[in-house]
């Protein structure tokens, strides 16, 4: 089978910043290796970008875990396309769709600054992926807090090609995302038939600071807001989802597709019927006619999720080359392991829903 691994990621190089317009170039994210016998552990690499120390879940290639991963890294910071290509056959996954990590946080307080670094991003990940014959896409940043250069970035990621779809948290900068100000970039996504991703990440720098001085639990991972680990993040995807349905943001673009990543699927069907009951809206033809989809978990409860939205919405993931909950390397072995899915509904799961909702 096909497989249409619909989340995978990059781990970001200094390669990443090749292309920052020379006024930037001085200021471009700076890779810091730590002693490996800190608490920050195996995780023993940080960038410098803008005078600040960036730690969640951007650790540069540097660190200690990222050498022992099993992928190599020119797979991992996708400076070698035929590295990549070399993994998906191995994994069985034909098409995948590459997500940052150095975006899950906040990269820059200097808004210049972080339009330049999507920039160089964004023209770094469509050189590459243009060399792969089609099975490499990317998901492209922007900066949300200027949304008329948002707007220029989306029509340039189109005209380089390569890009599927963009790249969103369930904040942007403490800001929801359904704010007003974000419509424009909506607007352009839906014209470029690019889908809107929303991918778990830190981007409440607000809420992050609430857990500032507490002291973590043991193997927290030293990259995330000690005790703060699904209020920074996971939750924020749920927060979003209502946000978006709620203010109207399925008929104010009616052709504009959404995604949400890395959060696993059952929270969907509560969410749904909260809405549903406070706010009468009928949610569940966008399932249908292919505009709501959400990555799934090989331990959800996956017929009951099919039995309520149907079978056209859910996506699989291999978060490749990350190293978490969600990671699996082999989505077709962990999926069909199951035994409880049909031929078509695996085709689905694995190919025509990502087909679906990136376009392809």
């Amino acid at each position: 089978m096909k497989v249409i691994d619909a989340d995978a990621h990059v781990e970001e190089s200094v390669a990443t910043w090749q292309y920052l317009e020379p006024q930037f170039y001085p200021r471009r994210p700076i890779p810091v290796t730590l002693p490996q016998d800190t608490s920050w552990g195996k995780w023993n690499a940080v960038w410098l970008i803008d005078k600040k120390v960036r730690q969640a879940a951007a650790n540069p290639t540097t660190m200690e875990l990222a050498q022992s991963k099993g992928i190599s890294v020119p797979s991992q910071e996708l400076t070698s396309v035929p590295a990549r290509l070399g993994d998906l056959d191995l994994f069985g996954i034909e098409k995948q769709v590459i997500y940052p990590s150095a975006w899950l946080g906040c990269l820059a307080e200097d808004v210049e600054l972080e339009a330049a670094l999507a920039k160089s991003y964004n023209e770094f990940m469509s050189t590459q992926c243009t060399q792969s014959g089609g099975r490499l896409m990317y998901a492209a940043v922007l900066p949300f807090r200027q949304p008329q250069t948002a707007v220029d970035e989306i029509r340039n990621v189109r005209k380089m090609g390569g890009a599927v779809s963009i790249f969103v948290r369930g904040m942007e900068w403490d800001m929801p995302v359904n704010h007003p100000s974000f419509f424009p970039i909506y607007e352009e996504a839906e014209r470029q038939n690019l889908a809107i991703a929303v991918h778990i990440g830190f981007g409440s720098p607000a809420i992050s600071r609430m857990f500032e001085g507490l002291a973590g639990l043991p193997d927290e991972r030293p990259f995330i807001p000690p005790r703060g680990r699904l209020l920074v993040s996971g939750l924020l995807i749920q927060y979003a989802f209502n946000g978006i349905i709620t203010a109207g943001l399925m008929e104010e673009f009616p052709k504009l597709r959404w995604v949400f990543l890395e959060a696993g699927s059952e929270w969907m069907v509560p969410a749904v019927r909260i809405v549903e009951r406070s706010d009468n809206r009928q949610i569940r033809k966008h399932f249908e006619e292919g505009r709501l989809f959400a990555s799934c978990e090989p331990d959800e409860n996956l017929p009951y999720l099919m039995n309520e939205f149907g079978e056209d919405w859910l996506v699989v993931a291999s978060d490749l080359p990350h190293a978490d909950d969600f990671h699996h390397d082999r989505p077709e072995e962990v999926f069909r392991q199951r035994g409880d899915l049909s031929e078509s509904q695996l085709r689905k799961l694995l190919c025509d829903n990502a087909a679906r909702l990136y376009g392809l």
